[in-house]
Formats: structure tokens, C-alpha cells, sequence
């Protein structure tokens, strides 16, 4: 008899496999990310490929094989249909999850991650067609990404340091701060090193938006108001921060 176990998760990636089937790959409550086969899944008459779509979150019951885990039965729990039925938070969306499968190793467990990804995909998915419009130019989703990327780098361990000078452990005082790359945090200006490409300039406003988005949930980050520049002057921030971690 084969063995069983049930997971709920959301569906990161979907690829093909062989001529037949898919490779899914999926960030779980119970087990982190997982790699499954979906035998079929690329045939007309198969069941379970509505409910292995990337952006779904399903209940899957996984068989254990050989070689490869596959799935057994899976059912969509949420679609997030809103978020599908519209391109700016699809591209969001789509970054989110991206990102959680670029930075997480398989069998990685940590419900905090799991709970972090559907927050936030519910808080985008129930959103308003205009909630996010403001500052122009999808600025609100934008940010509202970095935002994710930020609480997601924070629950890897690389939560920057946004209170204290890294150099000289004085609290940070406003003024004329850099935030460091490398160091992962914030330098006060008397501290601060010119011409170091990876120190940043960062405005007093700039920190208070990060501070807010480390200790708020979705839900009230998604009613903020922010300017045009300050979104992105703290987008930048946090997309450098990434890449500075995960390239």
C-alpha cells in the first residue's frame, strides 16, 4: 500500500515534465517547499491540473515514490480569481511567488513563510480594482510587493537593522542615514562611508515606511498612503537589499 500525506499549499510553479506530466512546486503549511510530479496533469481529461495552477492554494494529498513524491488528489481551496482578472496584481503576485521559490531551499519548513504568502495574497486578491492606485503608475502594488519582499527577507534572517547605527551601535537620530547593503541595516551619518557604493542614502520617511512595514500586517499596510517618491525611493531599497542577498 502506498504512503500517504496531506499537505496545504500554495502552487509556486507549474513546468512540464515529460509528455504527459508536470513538475509542481509548492510552498506547504506542513512540509515547505516540495517538488511534485502531477502524472497527467498536462492531458485535456485531468483532474487535478485546474487545482495545480501557480497562485492557487489547494489541498493536496502527496504519494510518496521512488524516486519522486507525486501528487494524489489535490483541491483548489482559493483561486484568488481577483488577482488573475487583473495584470497589475497578477505581476505582484507572480514576483511573490518567484521569490519564495528562488530563496527557499525544498523541505524547508516554516509556517511563518507559509502564513506570510497567503496574507498576502488574500489582502491583494480582496482589494479594491483602485485600491492600490496611487501615486501613478501601479505604484501601490509596487510597493506593496517590496513590502512582502521585506517581511519575507526579515523571516530568512536578514532583517535589517533599522533602529541602531551599525557602525557605532548610537540610536539612529534624523538626519542624513545610509542604509548598507552589506551590513544589512542602517548607518548614521557620522558613520557613513563616501563613495561606498553599497551604503544608500535614505531619507528620514524612508525609514519610518520600512519600520511600519516590519511590524504591520497587510491588511493595514494596504491602507497607507504614500507618495509617489517615497514609494519609490523605499522600493529601490528593499529590491537592492534582495538582490544583494539572492543574486
Amino acid at each position: 500500500m502506498e504512503e500517504t500525506y496531506n499537505v496545504k499549499a500554495i502552487i509556486l510553479n507549474r513546468k512540464s515534465f515529460s509528455e504527459g506530466d508536470s513538475r509542481v512546486i509548492v510552498y506547504s503549511r506542513e512540509n515547505g517547499k516540495l517538488e511534485l510530479t502531477a502524472r497527467g496533469a498536462k492531458k485535456i481529461k485531468s483532474k487535478s491540473a485546474g487545482h495545480l495552477e501557480p497562485l492557487n492554494l489547494s489541498d493536496i494529498m502527496v504519494v510518496r515514490g521512488r524516486r519522486y513524491d507525486y501528487v494524489g488528489a489535490a483541491v483548489s481551496e482559493n483561486c484568488f480569481s481577483n488577482i488573475k482578472n487583473d495584470l497589475a496584481k497578477l505581476a505582484v503576485a507572480a514576483q511573490a511567488v518567484k521569490i519564495v521559490d528562488q530563496a527557499i531551499r525544498p523541505g524547508v519548513v516554516d509556517e511563518k513563510i507559509f502564513e506570510l504568502l497567503e496574507e498576502y495574497l488574500e489582502v491583494l486578491d480582496t482589494a479594491k480594482k483602485d485600491f492600490f492606485a496611487r501615486g501613478g503608475s501601479a505604484l501601490g502594488e509596487k510597493i506593496f510587493a517590496s513590502f512582502f519582499v521585506l517581511k519575507l527577507l526579515a523571516e530568512l534572517g536578514h532583517q535589517p537593522e533599522l533602529s541602531r547605527c551599525l557602525s557605532c551601535v548610537a540610536k539612529i537620530q534624523p538626519g542624513k542615514n545610509r542604509f548598507d547593503l552589506a551590513r544589512g541595516g542602517l548607518i548614521c551619518g557620522r558613520c557613513a562611508k563616501s563613495g561606498d557604493s553599497n551604503q544608500l542614502a535614505i531619507s528620514d520617511d524612508g525609514i519610518k515606511l520600512l519600520r511600519l512595514a516590519l511590524k504591520s500586517d497587510f491588511k493595514r499596510l494596504a491602507k497607507v498612503k504614500i507618495s509617489k517618491k517615497l514609494g519609490q525611493e523605499a522600493g529601490g531599497i528593499v529590491d537592492k537589499f534582495l538582490r544583494y542577498n539572492f543574486n
